[in-house]
C-alpha cells in the first residue's frame, strides 16, 4: 500500500475562476442595486411634493388669521411660503427638506400642478 501523502485543497486555477465568477455576478448586480436607489429616492420625492402640495392646499383653504394666500402658479417656492405653513402647524422644517439634494434644503417649485424638488 502507497502513502500518500498529499494536502487536499484546491488549486490556484479553480480559486482563480471563483473569483472571476464573483466578480461577473457583483458586475451584474451592482448597477441594479444603485438604479433602485435612485429611483426609490424619486419616488420619495414626488411623495413628498405631493404631501408638500396638500399642505398649501389646506393651509389656502383655511387661510389663518388674515394669511397671505400660498401661491400655486409655476415657478419656485418661496421660502416665506414655507414659513407660513410651519408657523400654522401644518409641518415642521424637517417635512420640507429636498430629499434628493439635501444640501439644498427647501427648493421645491410648482410645474405643471406638481411640487417637485429642484437642485
Amino acid at each position: 500500500m502507497i502513502a500518500r501523502n498529499m494536502k487536499r485543497g484546491f488549486t490556484l486555477i479553480e480559486i482563480l475562476i471563483v473569483v472571476v465568477i464573483l466578480g461577473v455576478l457583483a458586475a451584474l448586480v451592482v448597477p441594479s442595486v444603485t438604479s433602485a436607489l435612485t429611483d426609490a429616492q424619486t419616488e420619495a420625492a414626488d411623495a413628498r411634493g405631493s404631501q408638500i402640495l396638500t399642505m398649501i392646499t389646506r393651509y389656502n383653504q383655511f387661510l389663518p388669521g388674515g394669511g397671505t394666500a400660498i401661491s400655486t402658479a409655476n415657478g419656485a417656492i418661496a421660502s416665506a411660503s414655507f414659513d407660513a405653513l410651519i408657523a400654522a402647524g401644518y409641518c415642521t422644517t424637517s417635512d420640507i427638506e429636498n430629499q434628493l439634494e439635501s444640501d439644498h434644503a427647501a427648493n421645491w417649485t410648482f410645474t405643471s400642478g406638481k411640487v417637485i424638488p429642484t437642485p
